[in-house]
């Protein structure tokens, strides 16, 4: 097993070596390009260039590996003509500095690629917000506000008090941004129209979220004192995303990244009307996100049976244009400008983990700008698939399966299957360490099912007969590893299910009710028994996927499928490696040593191994060190599932 663990080792770490870009900036100058380096996750470098494919240009470094002990490195914000990059960094996020580079020389701030004197102490909220002249930049601190303001301002701030600096002065010049009294709960964004002409804040209270405006007088230096707030919106516990201003319409995306999320538009001039729906979820398809693009167009990223989609519509008229054709994956990321009409985004795949395209509008043309380089795997040899499967319950979810082109389905391939369970938006096949090592290391198939997946409009309920979702998932593991079986993908006895945290309770749930159907099972920081789940309200986050134990309807079925009270002794279960760690938040980590003794104790003499694996500490601090615990536990679970299935490496 040790030549397995060194060799499945450096294959998973041989698949954390790419670089990563963070995001594309096109600016009148320059294209800004920041890259994430591999193996270290504070350390960026930004380029810049004349053409989208044009030589790159170190621009600036930060975080670089000579630093003395951890650093944090927030995220960098240009300027609007891209003259100034202002960015924070420090040893922790609690302890940053904002700085401002230059990216030319600008008369009594700054040479090219050097930094102006400004500097701002503290930790902000969030990222910070240029002014639309350059002339300085809005930020939120956590703390109360300063000196002289702060007496009579003091009521309007419930979270991070609204700064706004001016380049070219001192920190302690920071003019304090005053609210109407009526506005009340906690700033969560900060946003300047694409037009410049309005300031946008969104406060979030206890119970809403509400949207105020304020005019911008882009000829007074500076802003104004007192900005003239009105209240645009309230919408209840949703939030709202600034995306642009065509006219006298603000565009709006509402509950971004949510189900029932749409974009909707605010006319300034017909405040009566109030908000008006643009584009809505359509046809099965949920609204992710939205950006402006090409003066007088929006672009909506969808997502439709858990993949991404991209639509382009028309402002003012609402007219669909067209979609942007993708490959089957997930657009992670979209960098581009409300009056342009290039667009750069970010996709990942089951076999890729980024590929970075440029569109241009006029020509309606898509091409490659870059692409995830990983040693040793040929992404070519391989295609995905994706396939609707039957639940117990009628439902159908999507299941993606990636394998090698040309194999025959006749039962003989290794598989291994990760359940995932994030509804709505947020669940879009992409990339694993795991699952990569495992179709090069052992030409396995490798499959991602979405065991909770709620098709968009539906509450995921099912009331009929009152079946909690957590046990449609138990059912829909079982249903997925019935397909691969059914369909001659894999056959039991090679088939691995992995699944973390909620759904590696559902994944030993599902082994306890149908071990025949597993060959392994590879189960991290799961809650294995749910009667022991904590109590108080409190700790609703634990409690959200399973249930309450201190209400009796609750109680009664938790126990019917809680894994710890369900072992079958008259059974025979498969090979079953649960792994845990000493971090007591979200994985309690007594649950796996109960589960694997109560095991042990009701089979002693089961065929295949019943074994805990403990990942140690987590050091917070050191991602090299979390980076180094995290790879060979990646590389103990593939050894583990190649002992006990019995498989050859490069077979």
């Amino acid at each position: 097993m040790d030549y397995l663990k060194q060799d499945s080792k450096w294959e998973a770490d041989q698949l954390k070596s790419y670089d990563v870009v963070r995001s594309i900036h096109k600016k009148p100058n320059y294209y800004f390009t920041n890259i994430q380096v591999k193996e270290d996750k504070e350390h960026y470098r930004i380029y810049r260039q004349k053409t989208p494919n044009g030589k790159k240009e170190l621009f600036l470094e930060l975080g670089a590996s000579d630093q003395d002990g951890p650093f944090y490195v927030g995220n960098p914000m240009h300027s609007p003509t891209g003259k100034f990059l202002a960015y924070f960094t420090g040893p922790n996020l609690r302890e940053t500095t904002t700085r401002v580079a230059c990216a030319e020389k600008v008369k009594g701030l700054c040479e090219d690629k050097g930094h102006t004197a400004d500097v701002i102490e503290g930790r902000p909220a969030f990222d910070i917000t240029w002014s639309h002249d350059d002339r300085g930049f809005f930020y939120t601190q956590l703390g109360r506000p300063r000196g002289k303001q702060a007496s009579s301002n003091a009521s309007a701030y419930h979270g991070a008090p609204l700064y706004y600096h001016r380049l070219g002065t001192q920190q302690s010049q920071d003019q304090l941004i005053s609210l109407p009294p009526e506005a009340e709960g906690w700033i969560s964004s900060v946003d300047i129209s694409s037009d410049g002409n309005w300031l946008m804040l969104s406060l979030r209270g206890d119970s809403t979220t509400s949207l105020w405006v304020a005019p911008m007088n882009q000829n007074s230096k500076g802003v104004p004192q007192k900005p003239s707030f009105r209240k645009l919106a309230n919408m209840g516990e949703g939030n709202y995303s600034y995306i642009a201003t065509h006219g006298s319409r603000l565009y709006f995306i509402v509950n971004e990244s949510r189900p029932r999320s749409k974009v909707v538009a605010y006319d300034m001039n017909a405040p009566n009307d109030g908000l008006v729906d643009v584009a809505i979820a359509r046809d099965g398809h949920e609204i992710s996100s939205a950006y402006a693009i090409a003066r007088n167009h929006i672009l909506v990223k969808y997502i439709q049976g858990s993949v991404s989609t991209l639509a382009i519509y028309e402002m003012g008229t609402n007219k669909h244009v067209r979609d942007i054709k993708l490959p089957l994956g997930s657009v992670k990321n979209i960098w581009t400008r409300p009056d342009d009409g290039e667009v750069f985004f970010s996709h990942d795949s089951m076999l890729n983990p980024q590929t970075i395209y440029h569109y241009d509008f006029a020509s309606n043309a898509t091409s490659t700008i870059s692409e995830a380089k990983l040693p040793g795997f040929d992404a070519s040899a391989f295609e995905v698939r994706q396939v609707s499967v039957a639940g117990k319950n009628g439902a159908s979810f999507p299941m993606f399966i990636a394998a090698r082109k040309g194999i025959q389905l006749d039962g003989s391939h290794p598989t291994l299957i990760s359940t995932v369970s994030i509804s709505g938006t947020w669940y879009t096949p992409w990339f694993s360490n795991l699952g990569g090592a495992f179709m090069k290391h052992f030409r396995g198939i490798y499959v991602l099912t979405h065991v909770d997946y709620v098709p968009p409009g539906d509450s995921g309920a099912d009331k009929k007969n009152g079946q909690h979702q957590f046990v449609q998932n138990i059912d829909n593991i079982k249903s997925a590893s019935a397909y691969l079986a059914q369909h001659n993908y894999t056959k039991p006895a090679l088939l691995t299910v992995h699944g973390a945290n909620a759904e590696a309770t559902a994944v030993a749930a599902a082994v306890n009710q149908a071990p025949n159907q597993f060959g392994c099972a590879l189960i991290e920081k799961g809650i294995m028994d749910l009667s022991r789940l904590p109590r108080d309200d409190r700790d609703f986050t634990l409690q959200q996927p399973f249930g309450n134990p201190a209400k009796k309807d609750d109680f009664g079925l938790m126990l019917k499928y809680s894994p710890l009270q369900n072992i079958d002794d008259n059974r025979t279960y498969p090979a079953m490696l649960f792994i845990t760690n000493t971090e007591p938040f979200h994985n309690v980590p007594w649950h796996s040593y109960k589960m694997v003794a109560q095991l042990q104790h009701k089979l002693p003499n089961n065929p295949r191994p019943l074994m805990l694996r403990e990942m140690g500490d987590p050091d917070k601090d050191s991602f090299s060190g979390w980076r180094a615990r995290r790879t060979a536990a990646r590389a103990d679970m593939l050894s583990f599932v190649a002992t006990s299935l019995g498989l050859k490496q490069n077979a």
